[in-house]
């Protein structure tokens, strides 16, 4: 399998798993708030779920990040090794 491949294979999976994260923190928070039955302790929960939450999503959008300037990296150098592909063709050309 090809390095790239892999690598957005890991930046998908991470990604989704994050997403999946937060979601699971988000309900874990609602389900903390609605059944607790001491306000300190259940705000204080919620908070801190729901922190984590935001944490998980902070964690997502960074991989997304990543995961584009890594595919613009790898665009850019082929679009450099086609440039060079055109100008060594042309230049072939030229002489003939």
């Amino acid at each position: 399998m090809h390095l790239q491949t892999v690598n957005e294979m890991n930046h998908k999976t991470a990604i989704l798993l994050y997403e999946i994260a937060s979601y699971v923190m988000i309900l874990g928070a609602t389900v903390v708030y609605f059944l607790l039955k001491t306000n300190n302790m259940r705000l204080s929960l919620t908070m801190v779920l729901l922190a984590v939450a935001i944490a998980m999503r902070w964690m997502m959008e960074r991989h997304r990040f990543r995961a584009a300037n890594e595919e613009i990296d790898q665009l850019q150098s082929d679009l450099r090794r086609l440039t060079q592909l055109l100008a060594e063709e042309k230049k072939k050309n030229n002489n003939n």
